[in-house]
């Protein structure tokens, strides 16, 4: 490994797995509605795409359709989002989110976007496209590994 790379690593891991940890603490705590980080990300992106499917929502979340359903499951049964078979594939069942799960949502969405203006009015507009950057590369890099990943399983 190159001893640079090394030097970034050890200034860098620690601090930036407390920074992440304290971000989606903040984000994802919503005690005043009945809804869990994770529950609010699947919640997310079901309403983004207006209707999905569990195979959509599995790749989203880089996770095996079985173990979303636990979490889906809560939604429904907490009226957030709604089962339905797709009109043209009877087989297929699409997602949605109600109403009431719009409401919830939007609540949530509210005070997650509230805590990062928090966080990014300490950024000036070059440090905020720079952090934009370098996320965007971790997340290209991460779904390349995963796709060399998913081809060597195969």
């Amino acid at each position: 490994m190159d001893p640079n790379l090394d030097h970034y690593i050890d200034r860098l891991q620690s601090k930036f797995s407390v920074v992440v940890k304290k971000l989606q603490n903040e984000i994802m705590q919503h005690r005043d509605l009945p809804l869990t980080g994770p529950q609010f990300h699947m919640l997310s992106l079901i309403a983004k795409e207006r209707s999905c499917n569990v195979t959509y929502l599995a790749e989203a979340l880089v996770v095996k359709p079985s173990a979303i359903t636990v979490m889906l499951d809560r939604l429904v049964q907490n009226g957030y989002v709604e089962r339905r078979h797709d009109e043209q594939d009877r087989r297929a069942v699409l997602l949605s989110v109600t109403e009431h799960g719009k409401e919830v949502y939007d609540k949530a969405r509210k005070k997650s976007r509230e805590v990062l203006a928090n966080y990014f009015a300490c950024l000036d507009e070059n440090e905020k496209e720079v952090l934009e950057r370098v996320i965007n590369k971790f997340d290209e890099v991460g779904r390349l590994r995963l796709k060399e990943k998913e081809a060597g399983e195969a």
